[in-house]
């Protein structure tokens, strides 16, 4: 068989278990968190990676199953089993970038603070309150307020540290690029703040305007912070240069 013939097999073979399943393609992208368009590209791909196989199957009820076969009938899995339930799978796994369960955050930013993050400029985000642990590898999901009003890029949250308000400002004063005056008035009456450390900050290409993100996902943005559901990761990671879709 060519290796073209390979690929459309494995594209008809996908799109078999959907619809044995009784699923559309819009069915199964909303299980998965992605666009239709998406899914539909990785339904026509032979070269998926493995991590959007699996993802694919888990989310039709299945499990992926993987094996090396040698004559005399001796198999060996290539792939291990997942140390999590499908239930907790995430959004990174089905974009070829699985981590472990963690804990991602929207963080409701003015624009002038958000250019900076997204630039590199901004590495801190000081705020009033917070949460004071994170898994490894969570994201802060930047929602630029008014007037931009859109999903506009992501950042990795290095560390979140709760600190004594005379020790943010001098610990912080400069990465967070924060004017005394805006600092002081920010957290007055305050004994204590939280900065939270951000790296490797990533622009999307396209802004997602709140009309679009309350159309699809119900999204309402927070005063300061909320808990972000997987399909909001899923679209900054969705801009990852090396799409395996």
């Amino acid at each position: 068989m060519s290796l073209a013939s390979a690929q459309a097999a494995l594209g008809l073979a996908l799109q078999s278990l959907r619809c044995n399943e009784g699923l559309t393609q819009t069915d199964l992208a909303n299980r998965l968190g992605v666009g239709q368009a998406a899914l539909s590209r990785a339904e026509r791909r032979g070269d998926l990676l493995v991590s959007t196989l699996r993802a694919y199957v888990e989310a039709l009820g299945g499990r992926l199953d993987v094996r090396a076969v040698f004559k005399g009938g001796a198999s060996v899995h290539l792939i291990p089993e997942p140390t999590f339930t499908p239930s907790q799978l995430e959004l990174g796994e089905i974009l070829g970038t699985a981590r472990p369960p963690c804990k991602d955050f929207v963080l409701s930013i003015r624009p002038q603070h958000a250019v900076k993050i997204l630039a590199g400029d901004k590495t801190v985000e000081l705020r009033r309150r917070f949460i004071g642990e994170v898994g490894a590898g969570s994201l802060a999901l930047i929602y630029t307020t008014s007037p931009v009003q859109a999903l506009t890029g992501s950042a990795e949250i290095q560390e979140v540290q709760k600190l004594p308000v005379r020790d943010l400002w001098q610990r912080h004063r400069v990465a967070a690029c924060l004017p005394k005056g805006d600092f002081d008035a920010y957290f007055g009456g305050l004994e204590q703040g939280y900065a939270i450390l951000l790296t490797h900050p990533k622009q999307l290409t396209r802004p997602v305007g709140l009309a679009e993100l309350r159309e699809r996902f119900g999204f309402a943005p927070p005063q300061s912070y909320q808990y972000a559901p997987q399909h909001l990761r899923g679209l900054v990671e969705h801009e990852r240069p090396q799409d395996p879709y």
